[in-house]
């Protein structure tokens, strides 16, 4: 029980310390989704450490001295989680003085930040589950020690779903840091329980061989599949992960779902090998790696819901088909620590490609196809080494669902070639029709063949790997090449993946250059000489930005007041439009994070002339815009906005930290005066963010207005805006009362620094 109770502690607190560092360290680098991604990174490789640790010292050392050398780690980490108390003020979490200023290199700071931080406690809390199992074994329990790994990866489960469901919602981050440490605490001390008495119940040399199970090392083939499968899983988990943040919001919730399903495949495979079945759950990854593919091809056309269901149930089915083959391959308790090592390093490198080289070779995030080609290849390998698969038995449901892909197939590509399409009212239909008509044809085709025997050959199942291999790069190569025939400029980083595309004319749209972020627009410019020069699209004709610009109190002329220049402060660059509405006098001062946007914008071979063809001073100041801004309100440098817009929505992924009740606050502290107006753009697919808005700004004295374009035009693009202001002169004037009305919120809803969720919000 004394190992149960310490294998699921050190679990547990494995993977409840993930969260929490991912949630202070987001805001610190602009929200980016590969915050998480890195972090990430960070704790696969402190795993394979860990692991590693537990091999060298299970497999050099005697019993005895691997007790007294890890207890004596331990006791070194607590102390060290002291002295950062005493530092830091907190026993893991950093203090402001290590909050970037934007210019650093956010991958190496984050990993030195989390090296500093958790780096001992967490690769020692990684080596504690594969040996304790391995003390449990030289106990004379080697043939329950794979339920320990079990016990671990409940632990580690229920970690991951406390934090959304329980610790988010109660406890301050510092809270949870306390908490966290005072758990390690009681964690070590039943470590060192553990260890007192593996030196008093340790069998002898004699009895301890013969209960050990004998067997042969495995041979390089086996260990190369433990590494492949292990590999695979952890780059599919980081791609899906980045799929859902880069196109939601990179929250706690959408962190956990992925890691949870994750886990969840490892317990069951691990404690229930029998439930992992190849003729249900093979055919089933088949149908979900196809339909996540034409999901992820079609993006924006479906809601989030859609995404988030697709992309789980596939990570699900794909991950028990690679964890059950796992299982299937593990070798006897006796080379356990050399078998999670290796699990490990497929983790760990799955990490590093996902990490760390994709943002390098690749312009978008291509690692998701990629990994969707490549991991069937790995299984393919798989099932052709084991001669009992369905490879060399047939199967007639593998038979069955190749009639149907092929024939799917076959509609869809007449679809798109117009044969059936224009017929249809849409592309869900279209979608529909061919997946039914392609089940009729394949239960035709198996009553016409119910008493032939070709249906079960073992080259079916082959034939299906094969076509499932082929389909899935197809549908790389086409999401590779759909725009690149337009794309005058693409580039990938920490921050995301942004094109620079041109549009040719089509009447009556003359020509334009657009940017990307994802697959979200984030600004147009037209290429003729006078619309080239006018805000368009978000912030075009009837806009709320437009309003709060041109029906600001000092923009306004009369007798008494001769209209005065406009401090505008932009959170989010873009293509810099907002310059636009620079009139001379007037002070522009963008915010952005991105270095690839303000080369885009502004850089010696800018894609786009708003900057250049402003009328009024621009400045940018690099760097997540809520630390810039903080560090102007410490220096005593507050900037005195009359406007200040806030629209740096990556993708369509909301930057969560700069909507919070502080963010807020700070926002205001930086305004003239109360004729002043805070402007946030919420135009968004799939979240409801008006009541966020409004009674944000009703606990700070502000009235909110919204101001919604629904129609598209030359010039402008449905938008919506909440304008947020103290000021009478602007909440009454007649221009503003024909295109605003003041939002009442219909239910308090409130984002904090500690916890936000975006459930509330969907539309």
């Amino acid at each position: 029980m004394l190992y149960v109770a310490t294998t699921f502690l050190s679990a547990f607190l494995l993977f409840m310390v993930q969260p929490m560092m991912g949630k202070l360290l987001l805001p610190w680098f602009g929200g980016a989704p590969a915050v998480w991604t890195t972090c990430m990174l960070f704790y696969q490789v402190a795993l394979l450490l860990g692991y590693a640790y537990a091999h060298l010292l299970g497999s050099r050392l005697a019993p005895r001295t691997q007790a007294r050398l890890h207890v004596g780690l331990l006791l070194l980490a607590g102390a060290a989680m002291l002295v950062l108390q005493v530092r830091w003020g907190s026993p893991v979490l950093p203090d402001d003085a290590w909050k970037p200023t934007g210019l650093e290199a956010p991958v190496p700071l984050i990993l030195l930040l989390l090296l500093l931080s958790i780096g001992l406690p967490y690769a020692l809390l990684s080596a504690t589950s594969p040996l304790l199992q391995r003390w449990f074994s030289l106990a004379g329990h080697g043939d329950r020690t794979y339920r320990l790994y079990a016990v671990s990866n409940i632990g580690s489960l229920l970690g991951l779903l406390s934090y959304p469901l329980v610790t988010e919602r109660f406890l301050s981050l510092p809270a949870q840091a306390n908490v966290w440490a005072l758990t390690f605490i009681v964690f070590a001390v039943g470590c060192a329980a553990c260890a007192l008495q593996l030196q008093k119940q340790i069998l002898p040399p004699a009895a301890s061989a013969a209960t050990r199970p004998t067997g042969e090392r495995p041979d390089a083939l086996t260990i190369l599949c433990w590494l492949l499968l292990a590999a695979s899983t952890s780059a599919m988990l980081l791609a899906v992960t980045n799929q859902l943040c880069q196109e939601v919001a990179p929250v706690p919730f959408l962190w956990v779902l992925p890691l949870a399903i994750y886990l969840l495949t490892f317990i069951i495979c691990f404690d229930r090998p029998q439930w992992y079945r190849r003729r249900v759950f093979v055919p089933v990854t088949v149908l979900l790696t196809l339909l996540v593919l034409i999901t992820a091809f079609a993006g924006v056309r479906l809601n989030i819901p859609v995404h988030v269901v697709v992309n789980s149930a596939f990570l699900f089915a794909f991950c028990m088909t690679c964890h059950g083959e796992l299982v299937g391959l593990k070798p006897p308790s006796e080379h356990l620590t050399f078998f999670y090592l290796i699990i490990a390093l497929g983790g760990a490198l799955g990490g590093v490609f996902v990490g760390l080289l994709a943002p390098l070779w690749f312009t978008s995030y291509w690692e998701f196809n990629i990994m969707a080609t490549l991991s069937w290849v790995v299984l393919a390998v798989v099932f052709a080494r084991d001669r009992g698969s369905f490879f060399y038995q047939g199967d007639r449901w593998h038979f069955a669902l190749l009639v149907f892909i092929l024939t799917y197939t076959v509609l869809r590509m007449a679809s798109a070639l117009a044969v059936v399409q224009p017929r249809l009212p849409g592309w869900m239909l279209s979608l529909s029709a061919a997946a039914i008509a392609g089940a009729l044809a394949t239960m035709l085709l198996l009553w016409l063949t119910r008493r032939a025997a070709f249906p079960a050959s073992r080259y079916w199942p082959r034939v299906l790997v094969g076509t499932v291999i082929f389909l899935a790069e197809c549908f790389m190569v086409v999401r590779i090449n759909a725009t690149k025939h337009r794309t005058l400029a693409a580039d990938r980083n920490f921050f995301g993946t942004l094109q620079v595309q041109v549009w040719p004319a089509r009447a009556p749209v003359p020509p334009f250059v657009q940017l990307t972020h994802g697959q979200i627009n984030h600004g147009i410019q037209y290429l003729d000489a006078t619309l080239g020069r006018l805000p368009v699209s978000y912030y075009g004709p009837g806009s709320g930005i437009e309003t709060a610009i041109l029906q600001h109190p000092r923009r306004r002329i009369t007798p008494a007041h001769p209209a005065q220049p406009l401090h505008i402060g932009v959170l989010g660059l873009g293509t810099g439009t907002m310059a636009a509405f620079a009139r001379p006098g007037d002070q522009v001062r963008f915010y952005e994070i991105n270095p690839v946007v303000i080369r885009y914008a502004g850089g010696p071979q800018a894609h786009f002339s708003y900057l250049h063809d402003c009328r009024g001073a621009v400045e940018i100041v690099q760097g997540d815009a809520r630390l810039a801004m903080e560090r102007e309100l410490a220096g005593a440098r507050p900037q005195r906005f009359d406007v200040l817009v806030m629209d740096a929505f990556s993708s369509d992924s909301v930057p969560v930290h700069l909507l919070t009740r502080e963010a807020f606050r700070l926002y205001a502290r930086h305004l003239r005066d109360e004729d002043s107006i805070i402007a946030v753009n919420i135009s968004n697919r799939f979240l409801d963010f008006r009541d966020l808005i409004a009674t944000t700004a009703r606990e700070m004295g502000f009235t909110a207005m919204l101001v919604e374009v629904r129609q598209t035009s030359l010039q402008a693009q449905p938008s919506s805006w909440m304008l947020v202001t103290r000021s009478p002169a602007f909440i009454t004037s007649p221009g503003v009362q024909k295109l605003a009305r003041v939002w009442q919120p219909r239910r308090d809803l409130v984002w904090t620094d500690d916890f936000s969720n975006l459930l509330h919000l969907l539309r």
